[in-house]
């Protein structure tokens, strides 16, 4: 199944007001199943578009042709007259937001780099953070980038028992994500034991966030605000760790 069709049915079925559960009894089927076709991992049988087809009060021909929804031309329009300059792209090589009002997200294998045109500007890469273009902690960040040794091996287990399921269901993606939360553990238990709350990798989290509500709600948009966070995050820890200076 084509993704078009795979959010069309997430759509429908929100319009519907049904849960994927109460859809699922609707039709006879698993939770699962409805979870897949929403994931384009999956295509519904022809007796399942049917039932579909007559649930939604609509023809097989509109609902397999991707038509706009009513909800869907309601959100275009809104996009259409708000939203017309914006851009977003998520591949390879990172993920990219550019907003009309000039505010720009940049995540990729350089860094994370969030510039709001009339705001913060926060800056991360192998050098360190940069906020409004200060350096921040450079010797704190050098510390903790360098700093391997926990007592333990949480990453191992995680990527172990990631191995694990993906063999066991096959289900490689999303689960992937999980990993992420390797990072987030070992900053949090380096942002305790140093008592700074800027050691915590905010950052990943928001990526963590951004790619799992994408992946699995498709709601890339307006998910990628939360990367608009960033430089909250980093001026609330920046505050709490100067307080703690005195």
């Amino acid at each position: 199944m084509n993704i078009e069709i795979a959010n069309k049915l997430l759509q429908l079925r929100k319009e519907k007001g049904l849960s994927q559960e109460a859809l699922a009894q609707e039709l006879g089927i698993s939770r699962q199943a409805v979870s897949k076709w929403e994931r384009a991992e999956a295509s519904p049988d022809t007796d399942n578009l049917i039932e579909l087809a007559k649930l939604y009060g609509i023809s097989l021909d509109e609902l397999l042709l991707h038509e706009p929804t009513a909800q869907e031309e309601k959100n275009n329009d809104q996009t259409n007259e708000t939203d017309n300059s914006k851009y977003v792209h998520v591949g390879f090589d990172g993920i990219h937001v550019k907003e009309e009002d000039g505010d720009e997200v940049h995540v990729s294998w350089k860094g994370i780099h969030v510039h709001e045109k009339h705001g913060d500007k926060v800056d991360i890469d192998e050098q360190g953070v940069y906020i409004n273009g200060k350096q921040y902690d450079h010797d704190d960040w050098k510390e903790f980038k360098h700093e391997h040794r926990y007592d333990f091996p949480f990453g191992v287990i995680l990527f172990l028992g990631y191995l694990i399921y993906g063999l066991l269901t096959g289900l490689w993606h999303p689960a992937w994500i999980i990993l992420f939360i390797i990072p987030l553990i070992y900053s949090f238990v380096t942002a305790v034991k140093k008592r700074k709350l800027s050691y915590f990798a905010y950052p990943i989290l928001a990526v963590m966030i951004f790619l799992w509500v994408g992946f699995t709600k498709f709601m890339w948009h307006p998910t990628w605000v939360i990367f608009l966070t960033i430089p909250c995050f980093y001026a609330i820890a920046q505050y709490i760790d100067h307080r703690k200076n005195f």
